[in-house]
């Protein structure tokens, strides 16, 4: 063959596909559902380099050489699954925590009573007495019955003095008191007035009582009967065997209805009317 049939064969070879120099690449679609001819069905793909039509049966463009397989059937795109599959086997093998790097969870001690044996529940103490719950010792060193509730629910109001000895500072709430009735009821704190008129609030809605710091707040509980302050030391947890309980049931002098009703009783009943 001539040099000038060589030079127009290569013209004519890319004639038909000017996207081959530098145009634009608008088509949509690398695959052409038109076939060539009625006698040869298969599908047909546009070459994304340089546009031209190829038989879909073949792996590179006759034309420019690039390949026409899609991403998931080339080998670099399975070596990089192989690679990364590897890489998370390798982690989860050697950097997943083992038990032995897990640290159990550490159990909070129960509350010890201050001057007691060591196995001494923590439950209906006397007034006075004074409970270490993880160094922070806690003391309810007062009980008055001297109010009435706007309701007619007599005011039991628990004082109650604390000691961080603790190396951190503790955050205190009012939210770890109760009062117990009989029945196992327990009431939170009362806030309210009472049945003169005067506001009843008071407590620590949340305080924090810093190393070697102590702290004495007055909580005041509207309840009738028998009673039972009850503190959790975890102000999430109310785990009962954690709790403390102090005895601070009232006297029949010291409920003010029961000396009102006593002074009635000892009224003369000429005096009557």
């Amino acid at each position: 063959m001539a040099r000038g049939d060589r030079r127009r064969s290569r013209q004519w070879r890319f004639s038909d596909s000017p996207r081959r120099f530098g145009a634009q690449r608008n088509y949509r679609s690398i695959t052409d559902h038109q076939p060539i001819s009625d006698t040869f069905a298969r599908k047909i793909l546009y070459c994304r380099r340089c546009g031209n039509r190829v038989v879909s049966n073949v792996s590179h463009c006759p034309f420019c050489g690039k390949s026409l397989l899609p991403f998931f059937k080339r080998l670099w795109f399975w070596l990089l699954v192989v690679v990364l599959s590897a890489a998370a086997t390798v982690a989860l093998l050697f950097l997943s925590p083992t038990a032995e790097d897990v640290a159990p969870p550490q159990e909070t001690p129960l509350p010890v009573v201050i001057g007691a044996p060591p196995t001494t529940p923590a439950k209906d103490l006397a007034v006075g007495t004074t409970v270490d719950c993880n160094n922070l010792l806690v003391t309810v060193t007062g009980v008055t019955h001297d109010l009435v509730a706007s309701d007619g629910s007599p005011i039991t109001t628990v004082e109650i003095q604390f000691l961080n000895k603790g190396a951190e500072t503790v955050a205190l709430y009012s939210t770890q008191w109760q009062l117990e009735t009989t029945g196992g009821d327990r009431h939170d704190r009362y806030i309210g007035k009472t049945s003169e008129g005067a506001n009843v609030s008071g407590g620590l809605d949340s305080q924090e009582l810093e190393k070697d710091g102590t702290l004495t707040v007055s909580l005041s509980f509207a309840a009738e009967g028998p009673l039972l302050a009850v503190y959790a030391p975890d102000a999430l947890s109310y785990t009962e065997a954690a709790l403390v309980t102090w005895s601070v049931s009232p006297s029949v002098a010291q409920d003010p209805r029961a000396s009102e009703g006593s002074q009635a009783s000892e009224t003369p009943q000429g005096d009557v009317g």
